[in-house]
């Protein structure tokens, strides 16, 4: 299990921690890795939060980047992102692009999660965590994989170069008065 980015406290990874307490005791073939650079000494604090309920199996790592990141995120069978609040979370995109299936708090705009059938989108706080990491790591690694491939479609349908250019030149021929507005366009 994976949780890669800032390691900042709005990043909820302390209730992260506290929920795989739960969770380590009855998955023993699963080990939590939270990568990411440290900012006003919050891997510390985590570190120090592990350690006092005595878990073995959680990583606190620095940053990677390039292929270093890549590899990170084909080695991980689950993507968590327990933050309190994002305008995005491009982590769980990228995620989702490798192939992974995903867990976010309500904090982030990643609902389709669950529509999409790619992952959850559950509330914040150590019991909903605790109760979506269970069910996450409960499950066979295939079927994580069959998720992980429908989040990898879904980021490719509609989060693609393709994607893109295509609503940018439906866009152009709106403004130019010879199409309709496209959807990607909200008039209110």
């Amino acid at each position: 299990m994976l949780a890669l980015g800032r390691i900042h406290p709005k990043k909820g990874l302390d209730q992260l921690v506290r929920a795989w307490a739960e969770i380590e005791p009855v998955r023993p073939g699963w080990q939590l890795r939270i990568v990411g650079p440290s900012e006003a000494g919050h891997s510390d604090k985590l570190g120090t939060l592990a350690a006092s309920l005595r878990l073995a199996r959680v990583s606190i790592e620095g940053p990677v980047y390039g292929h270093a990141k890549e590899t990170v995120f084909r080695d991980a069978d689950l993507f968590v992102l327990p933050t309190m609040n994002e305008n995005f979370g491009l982590t769980i995109g990228e995620a989702l692009a490798t192939g992974m299936p995903a867990i976010s708090t309500k904090g982030a705009p990643w609902r389709k999660l669950e529509v999409e059938r790619c992952g959850w989108w559950i509330d914040h706080g150590v019991a909903p965590l605790a109760a979506a990491l269970a069910n996450a790591t409960a499950m066979p690694r295939e079927e994580l994989r069959v998720m992980g491939l429908r989040g990898r479609a879904w980021m490719a349908r509609d989060f693609s170069w393709d994607r893109v250019a295509r609503d940018m030149i439906d866009t152009y021929r709106w403004l130019t008065g010879t199409a309709e507005p496209p959807p990607s366009v909200r008039l209110t």
